[in-house]
């Protein structure tokens, strides 16, 4: 059985994504790969986003995202620095033209119990 290529240019990146969160409408992971140290105490990851259809709803235009996100360890604080949509499963294929770039330097509380804690969690804790 042949592979296509989306599925040959997908392999590397999947084996370098973390499972964060699975649920009946999104997933989330994280490319264990992208986590940068950034001085004093603040980490850089990129994380996966992939959203599943619902039968019942309208078709979905953006299947997954790819974003950004600076953590302030210490402080337990985030902030995102690009959101990009994909029409595309995995961020795969080109990028939906968007008007904006998502960044947002706001820092945010992150939410206790969130996804977004679970992967502070890691990052903060590597």
């Amino acid at each position: 059985m042949a592979l296509g290529w989306g599925a040959l240019q997908a392999q590397p990146l999947m084996a370098d994504l973390k499972p964060i969160l699975d649920t009946k409408t999104h997933s989330i992971y994280i490319y264990k790969s992208s986590v940068k140290n950034l001085p004093p105490d603040w980490k850089k990851v990129w994380v996966l986003t992939n959203f599943y259809p619902d039968p019942n709803q309208p078709p979905l235009t953006v299947l997954s995202t790819r974003r950004n996100v600076l953590f302030d360890c210490r402080k337990n604080r985030f902030s995102t620095l690009a959101l990009i949509r994909y029409g595309e499963p995995n961020a795969l294929g080109k990028p939906l033209l968007q008007t904006d770039s998502g960044f947002d330097l706001k820092e945010r509380e992150v939410p206790e119990g969130s996804a977004m804690e679970i992967i502070k969690g890691i990052v903060c804790g590597s």
